[in-house]
């Protein structure tokens, strides 16, 4: 799984000529078993090839790149996790909710979520910025905050999204990048995602 910020993903928009939108199937699948949120549903994002697919199989519609950045600052407010294709050129980004999403509510109830993410970023606080105001555990997806007398990010929960940065008054939270030899590079495309996954199964 990969996780990036909305600066990242936005940078990841801006680089596409192709387009498409589509509904979170997650919180579709939720709602048809009376479950699920009020979260935006018409966040996922389709790029190139991938795009092109959904839009003649009538699973989305194409949107141009000012509507996309729309669509990304709305599932941000929302407070949404950014989960872009795990290839240096992605072909999606998805959107994704901590009550609806299969990864995420399975990586909640892990002891350290953040070993189980791709993310090059952690959150970190300036304690004299901070005033206690909570607004960050109410965004944070995997319970990685704690409030005392200033915000306390447990970086082995911490997966890096933003959430917190994004919705904190006083500008306390800022992501941090891990140091050079311990930030991931993804694989070059969606067949190297591939053949990495069946070399660690042991397959080939």
């Amino acid at each position: 799984m990969t996780v990036t910020p909305y600066e990242a993903a936005e940078e990841i928009i801006n680089k596409q000529s192709k387009i498409v939108v589509s509904p979170c199937i997650c919180r579709k699948e939720q709602k048809m078993v009376g479950k699920g949120c009020d979260k935006p549903e018409e966040v996922c994002l389709a790029f190139g090839a991938g795009a092109y697919y959904y839009e003649q199989n009538g699973l989305g519609r194409s949107i141009d790149k000012a509507e996309a950045l729309n669509i990304l600052k709305a599932g941000v407010d929302a407070g949404l996790v950014l989960q872009p294709g795990n290839q240096q050129k992605p072909l999606n980004i998805c959107m994704c909710c901590g009550c609806c999403c299969g990864i995420l509510k399975n990586m909640k109830t892990l002891d350290k979520p953040a070993q189980m993410v791709h993310t090059n970023y952690y959150a970190q606080v300036d304690e004299d910025l901070c005033t206690a105001c909570e607004a960050c555990v109410e965004r944070c997806q995997m319970d990685a905050i704690t409030v005392d007398e200033a915000a306390l990010v447990n970086l082995d929960r911490c997966i890096g999204c933003g959430l917190c940065v994004t919705d904190c008054p006083t500008e306390a939270i800022t992501l941090g990048q891990k140091a050079e030899d311990n930030r991931y590079l993804p694989p070059k495309n969606v067949f190297e995602t591939y053949m990495n996954i069946a070399q660690e199964r042991g397959l080939m």
